[in-house]
């Protein structure tokens, strides 16, 4: 009988120094292996079409993917090593295949420049006045309906922090998390995404790197996700080596608190449910 991954053991959302990590892919392996996980899939942020700090080049890439290869035979015997790309719907589609894709939204394009959520909390107020006049609601409601657009182009196998441009976010600073407008923003854009894709990660980057109480999403997104019979599985986001599983213990917890009994895990044979 084949044992399958655990959930509260596996990462497929991790990043390296080809794109804005602070390791190496096997760096970030190794750091898996000491953490005693059973997958760690390293997922790139794809090339948005122009030259960013934060993205994989063209030629990186492919590099990128050599590199992995590498580390998945390595490593054979010791872990289960995944590429993965993160797809933001703003970017041309990459060529290559990867071993699974993550759906995520980063930005509002506006007037011919990007917006971004996530950058740091003066980039988004500075970008919020300029194009937004200020109105953080008409960002969120556009950030969402960006966010809405994810599985149109490409078919992702789960989508990243479904609520990323709450980030910056701690204690209301820009807008009221249960205002309707900002809940009617993400829900709409939550239908309108598992028409495509029914599969979420719930992410604990935001809690690990700005000190957010709860993952990405919150709860109430989650409420829903389960309640239009989507599925979910576990991620940190890594960057680097401390924040691997981050958290895990209190995601599954809180995830379980809302429905869920499973999550999904990578194997060999493709992604399968196995109890949290």
């Amino acid at each position: 009988m084949t044992t399958l991954p655990a959930p509260l053991r596996s990462n497929l959302h991790a990043h390296s120094t080809f794109d804005d990590g602070s390791l190496t892919p096997q760096e970030m392996v190794r750091a898996a292996i000491k953490a005693r996980f059973d997958v760690i899939g390293i997922s790139g942020h794809v090339y948005m079409g122009h030259p960013t700090e934060w993205c994989m080049t063209p030629v990186g890439t492919f590099q990128f993917m050599e590199e992995m290869a590498r580390l998945k035979d390595k490593y054979a015997d010791c872990i289960a090593v995944y590429c993965g790309i993160e797809q933001d719907v703003l970017a041309p589609l990459p060529e290559g295949t990867f071993d699974y894709i993550i759906g995520a939204c980063h930005a509002v394009e506006k007037e011919g420049a990007l917006v971004y959520a996530d950058a740091s909390a003066e980039g988004l107020k500075e970008g919020v006045t300029r194009f937004f006049g200020g109105d953080y609601y008409a960002f969120v409601r556009a950030y969402y309906e960006s966010v809405a657009t994810i599985g149109r182009t490409f078919t992702p196998d789960f989508v990243a922090h479904f609520d990323l441009v709450t980030k910056y976010n701690g204690e209301g600073l820009f807008f009221d998390e249960e205002d309707p407008r900002y809940r009617a923003a993400a829900l709409d854009a939550l239908a309108a995404v598992m028409e495509r894709v029914q599969v979420f990660e719930i992410n604990t980057g935001g809690m690990y790197r700005v000190g957010r109480k709860v993952p990405y999403p919150a709860p109430f997104i989650l409420r829903e996700i389960r309640a239009r019979g989507g599925e979910i599985l576990l991620t940190s986001d890594s960057h680097d080596a401390a924040s691997m599983g981050y958290r895990y213990d209190d995601t599954a917890e809180l995830a379980r608190s809302v429905g869920f009994r499973y999550a999904k895990v990578l194997t060999p044979k493709g992604f399968v449910s196995a109890p949290l």
